[in-house]
């Protein structure tokens, strides 16, 4: 019996064949910080992204983590000298972790990061009629509370294991996710 395959809301997400057209081509994500040093410590450990320029920064203003050989910048880290708000960003990055999100967490925290909501499904079961859930998920801050996410695709055997999990009575996400968890 082959195992079932589950819709999906959106796809796994793959690279293009052809570039997409639009008004003008990705350039960076630029994510403020108020001390370069610890904003090159924390961002280059999660992205595994290299300090490229100068470690001072350009101007002491902006510092730039990406590729040197050619030199690529993807993050610019720019330093602000005020504090975020409570409010939440506007725009933030979605990070896939290499280890699943829990390892990821740990790393982060030891890092100077921190949770701002606990990993879960999504969607969680029966919150969209009988879509099943496809991604584990978590908010997290960096040293300066910018927002960013932890992502991780669900594959058809963890969403099978999260339905039956429900099916047998499961109700909370750390259910959920130990099933999702086990079932892969």
């Amino acid at each position: 019996m082959e195992p079932p395959t589950y819709r999906r809301a959106r796809p796994v997400p793959e690279k293009p064949d052809t570039p997409l057209t639009g008004i003008g081509k990705y350039r960076a994500t630029v994510i403020d910080v108020d001390d370069l040093e610890q904003g090159y410590a924390f961002w280059s450990a999660v992205l595994g992204l290299e300090v490229i320029g100068s470690r001072k920064g350009w101007h002491g203003r902006f510092g730039y983590l990406g590729r040197k050989d050619p030199w690529k910048h993807e993050i610019i880290l720019q330093v602000v000298h005020r504090s975020k708000g409570s409010e939440p960003n506007r725009a933030h990055i979605d990070v896939n972790p290499n280890e699943g999100i829990d390892r990821a967490i740990d790393q982060i925290l030891a890092l100077g990061g921190s949770v701002k909501k606990p990993p879960s499904l999504y969607p969680r079961p029966g919150s969209r009629g009988d879509e099943p859930p496809v991604i584990d998920w978590a908010v997290m801050q960096d040293p300066f509370g910018n927002e960013f996410c932890l992502v991780d695709d669900l594959t058809d055997a963890q969403i099978e294991a999260v339905v039956k999990a429900t099916d047998a009575g499961a109700s909370t996400d750390e259910e959920w996710r130990a099933a999702a968890l086990s079932g892969g």
